[in-house]
């Protein structure tokens, strides 16, 4: 939360101010020169002008802010320690830390294979060297609710999204070029500053720490504190890529992006970090966030994967309960006089819907991938890959789940015997 602090002579300077309320303009106060208790962040050479949140400007908080004495200050929110002040400190190295034997002028690792989003549209890739991303890139990572409490878990979490058991993402916007890692394994710019981005963001210790402040040490003010600060959990922020240095797989959207619509795309997710607008879980998430940067559509295909799960889940337990009670009601009527054509209206209300939504889905994926391929932005064998893979998947879940809804009846029927 802060904005480009005006010369120390101006009178409506803006300094960074805890956010203890909804009334309090964001969070942002007009303090005069005079005031001694806050300073504007400092700025270190870093060619994006714009106030960043770690390293390279590092603001200095106001008493009723600023964690206790004894407590470690830390770059986090409200001073909180983070993984990336442990890096900085030499506790401990990122995941994309190089191997001592590394040298410069090591060729780089072979690309991954690409795999389709959860929309079966937009395809990305793993990003196996951290020096590969640029400022624009449009980049996730496996969603992690637990982040900052354990690197373990950090890293557990990130390889189950690396082998797709995961399908939803947390998804940011780079800001700048990472032109190195350090010996820490810390993505540094080209003037050796951290590599930053713009996302909709918060960890579970500073959640605390925050709610903590807004509840002034009231036990009993904790619930309703609680509850309100979960309409707003997630702040859009400048945050630094170290930040995620125990999630060693990233993942960028692969799209023919041109240096002009980088910085346009930069530009665009600074000014939504000065004029951000309150997060909301459904409908103003990380990925609208990053969608309406890049691409200029308010939409989060992530949230639609999930709405289509839980109606897909709930009509399977609609359509279960309404075949026992149905089929109880006309099983001597209907299903022993004429056991086949039960079967046969069992198989078109039950079987034919996972048959269409297996061969549709495939259909969609292979369109995408078509069109990707004719705009040259995968190789032949990445068309190849991804169209066998979902192939597969069309075979091994939708076969399977048909599998399971045709042995039904026979399975009732014996179980009746």
């Amino acid at each position: 939360r802060l904005l480009p602090s005006y010369p120390p002579s101006s009178p409506h300077r803006f300094v960074m101010a805890p956010k203890l309320g909804d009334d309090d303009d964001h969070g942002l106060v007009s303090a005069s020169p005079d005031v001694a208790a806050v300073a504007t962040p400092q700025r270190c050479g870093s060619d994006i002008s714009t106030p960043k949140r770690g390293g390279c400007e590092t603001p200095v908080r106001s008493p009723e802010t600023s964690p206790p004495s004894g407590e470690k200050r830390g770059s986090g929110y409200l001073g909180v320690w983070t993984a990336r002040d442990d890096f900085e400190a030499r506790k401990r190295r990122t995941k994309w830390c190089r191997t001592p034997h590394d040298s410069p002028d090591q060729r780089a690792p072979a690309p991954s294979p690409p795999r389709l989003y959860v929309d079966n549209k937009t395809i990305i890739r793993e990003v196996m060297d951290v020096c590969e991303l640029k400022r624009g890139d449009h980049c996730m990572i496996a969603i992690n609710l637990v982040r900052s409490l354990s690197p373990m878990m950090d890293y557990l979490v990130s390889c189950m999204g690396s082998y797709e058991l995961i399908y939803f993402y947390h998804h940011f916007i780079m800001v700048d070029d990472v032109a190195s890692v350090d010996e820490q394994g810390i993505p540094r710019t080209k003037d050796g500053e951290l590599a930053q981005l713009v996302e909709y963001a918060n960890t579970i210790p500073e959640a605390l720490m925050e709610i903590k402040l807004r509840s002034t040490d009231t036990w009993w003010r904790w619930p309703f504190v609680a509850a309100s600060f979960l309409l707003e959990k997630s702040r859009c922020q400048v945050s630094a890529l170290a930040d995620y240095g125990d999630t060693k797989h990233l993942y960028k959207v692969i799209e023919n992006v041109q240096p002009e619509d980088r910085e346009r795309i930069v530009d665009e997710a600074l000014r939504m970090v000065k004029n951000p607008k309150a997060y909301n879980f459904l409908f103003n998430n990380c990925e609208h966030l990053s969608n309406q940067i890049s691409r200029g559509t308010l939409t989060s295909p992530n949230m639609h994967f999930g709405v289509w799960c839980i109606c897909r889940a709930l009509l399977c337990i609609i359509g279960f309960v309404s075949l026992h009670v149905f089929g109880g009601m006309c099983y001597e009527r209907f299903c022993v006089s004429r056991p086949l054509s039960a079967l046969i209206a069992y198989h078109i209300l039950a079987t034919a819907p996972v048959v269409l939504q297996a061969m549709i889905s495939f259909a969609t994926s292979v369109q995408s991938v078509w069109r990707q391929r004719a705009e040259e932005l995968i190789s032949r064998d990445d068309f190849l890959h991804l169209v066998w893979k979902e192939f597969g998947r069309m075979v091994v879940a939708g076969g399977g789940a048909v599998a399971v809804i045709s042995w039904m009846p026979s399975m009732a029927w014996q179980t009746q015997q």
